[in-house]
């Protein structure tokens, strides 16, 4: 690595400008990666917590798009639900004396002891008949995974079940879009300067070249020049994330390992790939008419 880390600095502008960028599109991704896994959970974690991963959400068909809101349970269905061992479960929206909206819930004697949110709406943990006395209460119910199908009712597993908050479907699809976006965009700015920067040293690899130098060791050279520069900027990056997390208040942002380390390791890793291949045209160059070039 000796000429690359030589050359990192005495191009100490060039070296400066693409560890910005590194840093930037980290920061860009992991921010983003905060704010769907808050928006998440602002959107069905009183879901999630109801159905887990090991139960069933039973709501009624209405022929249409099903949902918590139009997808309330007959009472047949009710009747089904709990032959199953299932638990019935009735919400209904309300506002508190404040005039801030909620969404009550009925807890069956299990209420959780971390604040739950559904559809952006604060849970208020209620018995079942102090549900059913709000108005527009509407009830829908969870059984075991194995359960046997009920009439008239649509069952959804895992994160289908989720797709039954108003919100959450619509929130993720479009923020897990741009995300993917941004990894395919990262890949191709990371690859283009890779690419550049390896273009300009081409008279400097064919003289490695010429001097007996192995193919192995221009590509480790390479690789590890882009190594330095991609954990700089990726680390900035990520800590500029969980700073910037930690003083934004009001916005629903979840600052985790999985919402900062793995988008840093994805970023690594495609920097990492991208310099390997820019390379490899460059090692295929005849020295000679590199170093007249």
């Amino acid at each position: 690595m000796f000429q690359g880390i030589r050359e990192l600095r005495v191009s100490r502008g060039k070296t400066a400008l693409i560890i910005t960028t590194v840093l930037l599109i980290t920061a860009m991704v992991t921010l983003l990666s905060s704010l769907s896994a808050g928006l998440s959970y602002q959107s069905a974690s009183a879901l999630e917590h109801k159905v887990g991963s090991d139960r069933q959400l039973v709501l009624n068909d209405t022929g249409g798009t099903v949902n918590l809101s139009t997808g309330s349970l007959t009472d047949a269905q009710v009747s089904e639900v709990k032959s199953r061992g299932g638990e019935v479960v009735t919400m209904a929206r309300s506002k508190d004396e404040e005039g801030q909206a909620f969404i009550a819930m009925s807890d069956n004697g299990h209420k959780p002891s971390e604040d739950l949110y559904l559809e952006h709406q604060p849970i208020h943990w209620m018995s079942t008949g102090e549900v059913e006395n709000l108005p527009g209460a509407s009830t829908f119910g969870v059984v075991a995974e194995d359960a046997k199908p009920i009439d008239g009712a649509v069952m959804l597993k895992g994160k289908n079940a989720l797709d039954a908050s108003a919100s959450y479907k619509g929130e993720q699809s479009s923020l897990n879009l741009m995300i993917v976006l941004l990894y395919v965009i990262s890949a191709l700015v990371l690859g283009a300067f890779f690419t550049v920067w390896t273009m300009q040293r081409l008279r400097g690899v064919a003289i490695t070249v010429a001097l007996g130098g192995t193919r192995s060791s221009i590509l480790s050279d390479a690789v590890g020049q882009a190594l330095v520069v991609l954990f700089v900027g990726i680390a900035a990056g990520t800590l500029l994330t969980v700073g910037v997390g930690g003083f934004m208040e009001g916005i629903p942002m979840e600052v985790a390992a999985n919402t900062t380390l793995v988008p840093a390791a994805i970023l690594l890793a495609a920097g990492l790939l991208g310099a390997g291949l820019s390379i490899i045209p460059v090692m295929k160059v005849d020295p000679r008419k590199a170093m007249n070039s």
